[in-house]
């Protein structure tokens, strides 16, 4: 359970929902306003949302690594040698495969 406090919380930043918070306008202590959850309840939903996105690009994104890794390890052991990307789009059996590849590339380096 302590592993998942080392998580880094800047990149859940980066992804969190674009879904405003719903926000009161409390006093804290200062004249000012400050803008709070309204309550405990919409802070969790709003990171569990957080969380539940990043699994799904994380569970994608390891999809795409397990079938590119099946394909160039399949490569490799053909050709006897160490394999590029190139290798692998061009060890498609037809355009349509190469094309389904090159998209599995393409969404892994984006």
């Amino acid at each position: 359970m302590r592993i998942f406090a080392l998580i880094d919380r800047s990149v859940m930043r980066l992804r969190r929902p674009t879904r405003p918070r719903t926000e009161s306008n409390a006093q804290v202590g200062t004249s000012r306003q400050a803008n709070l959850p309204r309550d405990f309840l919409d802070e969790l939903a709003y990171e569990l949302e957080a969380s539940e996105q990043q699994a799904r690009w994380q569970a994608e994104r390891l999809a795409v690594l397990s079938e590119l890794h099946r394909i160039a390890t399949a490569t490799a052991r053909r050709l006897g040698r160490p394999v590029t990307v190139l290798d692998i789009i061009e060890s498609a059996d037809d355009e349509t495969e190469r094309n389904r590849l090159t998209a599995l590339v393409n969404r892994l380096r984006a």
